[in-house]
């Protein structure tokens, strides 16, 4: 699907440029401090929970602060880019039903704009890791990996929920409880040691808590994460993908004429 969009030129490149300013701009257009606030919002909310939770896991978690803003910017992206994407077509209504632009373009254009305030909290807490002399290590580079997988994920899942969002709106609010309780999830503010078994066992196999552990791994301990995690992610997000990309292309034109 990216690489129809390649392939057919200039102007659907220029119209998904449009797309990704109208939604990054959108978003902080009525804000006084506007595009600080992507830098504010995760720096505010690691302070809470650093005050609040670092305490309690002092001995099991080392430098609790790149810890958290660690897990928490892979899950922020996750949260936003699949709900972005899940309302692309129901937002865009106006348009699709007056003039022929590619349905998918929408899900991939929000994505993107999420991807910037992505990399915006990685900016911040590269800021956190210096402030707190946490060491840089080489195999950080390869947290690519991990950001590649979480970038599939995100769009296979987008393009699904894009789909059944437009046939069923309470997805949506249903949706906004199940992030709710994906956060709780994923480790983002405890150790996964504490979570007895099976119940870690079933936690583990969740897609995005493996993205975020191999994230840190990478990142905070400049190691190799286990094969098994990232092969695993890797296949279980490319096959969301596939799915995604197949839903979307057989019932795309069948949900416009339904807008």
């Amino acid at each position: 699907m990216t690489l129809d969009m390649l392939k057919k030129g200039s102007s659907e490149n220029f119209l998904l440029k449009q797309i990704i300013k109208r939604n990054f701009t959108t978003k902080y257009k009525d804000s006084v401090l506007g595009i600080l606030w992507s830098f504010l919002n995760p720096l505010i909310t690691m302070v809470l929970l650093t005050a609040i939770f670092s305490t309690f896991f002092t001995k099991s978690i080392e430098n609790f602060p790149v810890y958290f803003m660690a897990g928490r910017c892979v899950i922020d992206f996750f949260n936003s880019g699949t709900k972005i994407a899940m309302t692309s077509i129901k937002r865009n209504r106006s348009i699709l039903q007056k003039i022929f632009i590619p349905r998918y373009i929408f899900a991939i254009g929000g994505i993107c704009s999420e991807f910037l305030n992505f990399l915006m909290s990685l900016i911040v807490m590269i800021a956190i890791m210096i402030v707190t002399g946490a060491p840089f290590y080489a195999m950080g580079l390869f947290a690519v990996i991990p950001i590649a997988t979480l970038v599939i994920l995100i769009t296979g899942v987008g393009l699904i929920l894009a789909i059944v969002c437009t046939k069923f709106t309470d997805i949506e609010y249903l949706y906004k409880i199940f992030t709710s309780l994906l956060v709780y999830a994923c480790a983002i503010f405890y150790p996964m040691d504490i979570v007895p078994q099976p119940i870690r066992g079933y936690m583990e196999l969740n897609p995005v808590y493996g993205i975020i552990a191999q994230f840190r791994e990478f990142v905070m301990y400049g190691r190799f994460p286990s094969q098994t995690i990232m092969l695993t992610t890797i296949i279980f997000s490319i096959v969301i993908f596939i799915i995604g990309v197949l839903v979307f292309r057989k019932y795309q034109n069948k949900i416009t004429l339904e807008l």
